[in-house]
């Protein structure tokens, strides 16, 4: 009995087929989606030749839990999760319209121009303001089209390691089947008031359908499904220091975790920032033009430092894995021994960003170089997984 693993498959009918150490298997994968072909004769296949391939991809690092669907052409497939689909498109929304965001905060209540109608005010857009509604749009569209015709992934389903597919054969959608899945959330959005809501039941109805399909799914002919990263060439790989091969996350999906954990932060800072800044303008501690002022460095960093200590040390510590992590299927494990990394880990591991952080307006560029030494570290080890004894690896399935 040899090393189950993932190998070239005998028949040539897919890229890769499950070897159980005893015998082929009709688990298959093609680039890194993982599906059934119940094909007969695989008794007759030849056994694997050597190791190549499987020196530590090991039996239970590729097996994933989660709902079943099936193609048109009968083949089972693993459906992505609503948590990695919102996670993807929290990470997509970070990379696409954050950059053209920044304009809107330089713009004061004297530049718009307000009117009455029937009763209920109104703006009247600027053409600026047109153009920085419609940029954003057009490069979504751009970005989003392109990217399901030609690879099935955006960037933010590559970080949470899932993929759009056509529902017959599980073949990447053409561009046809592109614009349409685009064009239901677009246009839904154009529609003045009941835009803001409409986008947003239409990505919502893949948690009462069957096989996960929202609106823009149906009518493009799609299902979003998870992607086995274990069977990428490219995928990466390590060992705890008993033994247990471990599959690293890549940079892309920890930037992704790190983006989703950014917009939860966000949404808890601004929560906390303004009512604060209210409480210290009333006590006569708050000046409005004292943007240079190094309180107003404290006052911002203060609650994030606070929120990142109790956030994510709570969340490590107890479970390996934020709510972000869990958004792109990869988690935090201990190097010694690959259990979940306990409090004294886990804070050790947020102390070195953590203080970082706090240093007056530099702190973020010296976070950032922290998060950032991952990629050339060994074991894709920054130095907050270095102090902590950790690895960052793709969740598996027990």
């Amino acid at each position: 009995m040899t090393t189950p693993a993932w190998q070239p498959d005998p028949s040539g009918r897919h890229q890769y087929r499950w070897w159980d150490g005893d015998r082929w298997t009709h688990h298959v994968a093609d680039d890194g989606v993982a599906n059934s072909d119940q094909v007969t004769g695989l008794d007759s296949l030849p056994t694997p030749s050597g190791p190549a391939g499987s020196e530590i991809t090991e039996a239970g690092q590729f097996m994933y839990g989660g709902r079943m669907a099936e193609f048109g052409d009968g083949r089972s497939v693993t459906l992505a999760s609503p948590g990695a689909r919102l996670g993807a498109r929290i990470i997509d929304s970070f990379l696409v319209t954050t950059p053209f965001a920044f304009p809107g905060f330089f713009t004061t209540e004297d530049d718009i121009n307000w009117g009455d109608v029937g009763g209920i005010f109104v703006s009247s857009p600027t053409v600026g303001e047109w153009i920085s509604f419609g940029v954003p749009l057009f490069i979504g569209f751009v970005y989003e089209v392109a990217f399901t015709a030609t690879k099935g992934q955006t960037l933010g389903k590559m970080a949470a390691g899932i993929k759009m597919v056509n529902t017959n054969d599980g073949s990447i959608p053409t561009l046809g089947m592109a614009l349409r899945r685009w064009s239901v959330p677009g246009l839904l959005g154009l529609i003045p008031f009941a835009g803001l809501i409409l986008p947003l039941l239409c990505y919502l109805a893949l948690t009462w359908h069957r096989d996960r399909r929202g609106w823009h799914d149906l009518a493009a002919g799609t299902m979003v499904v998870k992607v086995n990263r274990a069977a990428s060439p490219k995928a990466t790989w390590a060992r705890t220091k008993t033994g247990q091969a471990v599959l690293l996350a890549t940079p892309g999906a920890r930037l992704g975790a790190r983006l989703v954990d950014l917009a939860i932060m966000v949404v808890f800072w601004l929560a906390l920032l303004f009512p604060t800044i209210l409480v210290f303008e009333a006590l006569g501690l708050w000046d409005y033009g004292s943007w240079s002022d190094l309180r107003f460095y404290w006052l911002a960093i203060t609650p994030v430092f606070l929120m990142g200590l109790l956030y994510e040390v709570t969340m490590i510590s107890a479970g390996g894995r934020t709510l972000g992590k869990m958004a792109t299927g990869i988690h935090v494990i201990r190097k010694d021994n690959g259990d979940r990394p306990g409090p004294i880990r886990s804070i050790r591991r947020w102390f070195i960003p953590g203080l970082l952080l706090l240093i007056p307006f530099v702190g973020w560029l010296a976070t950032l170089l922290c998060r950032l030494s991952l990629t050339w570290g060994k074991d894709r080890q920054g130095w907050h997984d270095m102090a902590g004894s950790t690895l960052v690896v793709v969740k598996q399935s027990r």
